[in-house]
């Protein structure tokens, strides 16, 4: 088949066509309401390219005005959206305006400058887009969060490739050649230019999947979160604790790790006394005061009403015992502001460990330092008690 300008581009224009079709319906997919994920932002720019290259391939039946001059600032409008889409997929202020339509003006500009020099737009078009590709580049690179999962890559290869397509371009135009095919012209294609095309079609696809697969992924990560983090103190869940747990008793390599039961003492009272409005902040507090005085590789849950749990990896008795003692102390040593004024709260740890290179059962430590927890509330409360192994 012979590959001529025309062909190529109404390949472009299907793909992208095709590309904002599914975009809208994707965008339109979910539940009600207003969704700030980028996905709108995303599909304009879509068709802004679709517009772009459709014009392009109309070069020489309509005005150069159109086909070369709004043709280049539909361009780089697009990058502009799809800058503006990832910054409102991340949820961060994006760059000042100029950012935005200072490229679009200068594309224009250039264009109408010169819009019969093929090769003086190729480098200076190449200029003004990479500049735009550059901020996009590092709008990826610059968030966590997006870096989190692995679809940004995607996004990420794209740009890299335009980029150095952009980069192959101004090179050829720069080394002289002047000839380049163009719709209203019969040249075979550079080499260079068939390159461009090629790389176009796949970042169109790949720039989507990815822009869409990384919605996908932080929507299962949040799904993951309200899954394993207890809705009240924002610690996590019973499930995210035992996960947690099992984990680091199979990656104990003979080194020791201790279980900290935790209950608040009297907390029925502050419910009964104080209404359970109340109770619920002291909760929270309780939990961000706990989580406050761990080690980086302790997990603070919620083990279930009011009781907490601590697993502590790589913690003997002395260690699991000074931490134990930190807790309750940061706990016990200022009362918790409330709209009913001052509360002293006090809690009670029991302890349970797995000694260095002892093989034990999770459900047997936990049962362990339930009972230690247990033996501190029938003793005074407010205090620490370690599982006696020995006595059993």
């Amino acid at each position: 088949m012979n590959l001529d300008p025309r062909t190529l581009l109404f390949s472009l224009i299907l793909t992208y066509s095709l590309t904002v079709l599914s975009l809208l319906v994707a965008a339109s997919g979910g539940s009600g309401g207003r969704k700030h994920d980028g996905m709108g932002k995303w599909a304009a720019a879509m068709f802004l390219e679709t517009l772009t290259w459709t014009l392009i391939a109309a070069r020489g039946t309509i005005p150069d005005v159109f086909s070369v001059i709004v043709a280049n600032g539909l361009k780089a409008a697009s990058h502009a959206l799809i800058l503006a889409a990832i910054y409102e997929f991340q949820q961060r202020r994006g760059p000042q305006w100029p950012y935005y339509f200072v490229p679009i003006a200068l594309a224009m500009v250039m264009a109408a400058i010169l819009v019969d020099d093929i090769g003086g737009r190729f480098i200076w078009g190449g200029l003004i887009f990479g500049f735009q590709l550059v901020l996009i580049g590092h709008a990826l690179l610059s968030d966590q969060e997006t870096r989190a999962g692995r679809a940004w890559r995607l996004l990420f290869g794209g740009v890299a490739m335009i980029v150095l397509v952009l980069g192959l371009r101004a090179i050829a135009a720069l080394s002289g050649h002047s000839e380049f095919a163009q719709p209203q012209n019969s040249l075979t294609l550079h080499p260079i230019q068939l390159i461009s095309f090629i790389a176009i079609m796949a970042t169109a696809l790949l720039g989507s999947i990815g822009f869409v697969l990384m919605i996908k992924e932080r929507t299962d990560r949040e799904i993951m979160h309200l899954a394993m983090t207890d809705s009240l103190t924002q610690v996590p869940n019973r499930r995210a604790l035992m996960a947690y747990a099992e984990h680091a008793m199979a990656r104990r390599n003979g080194s020791p790790l201790a279980v900290l039961m935790i209950d608040v003492d009297h907390f029925k009272r502050i419910n009964d006394t104080h209404g359970h409005p109340i109770g619920d902040e002291v909760l929270r507090k309780v939990a961000t005061r706990l989580a406050s005085r761990l080690r980086g590789h302790d997990l603070l849950g919620r083990y279930g009403g009011e009781e907490f749990c601590v697993i502590a990896p790589d913690a003997d008795i002395e260690g699991a015992l000074t931490l134990a003692e930190s807790l309750r102390e940061t706990i016990a040593s200022i009362p918790f502001a409330t709209e009913h004024g001052g509360l002293s709260i006090t809690i009670s740890i029991g302890i349970s460990r797995c000694p260095p290179n002892v093989i034990r059962e999770l459900t047997e430590v936990l049962a362990e330092a339930d009972a230690a927890l247990y033996t501190a509330k029938q003793t005074g409360r407010n205090k620490v008690v370690i599982f006696d192994i020995e006595a059993g």
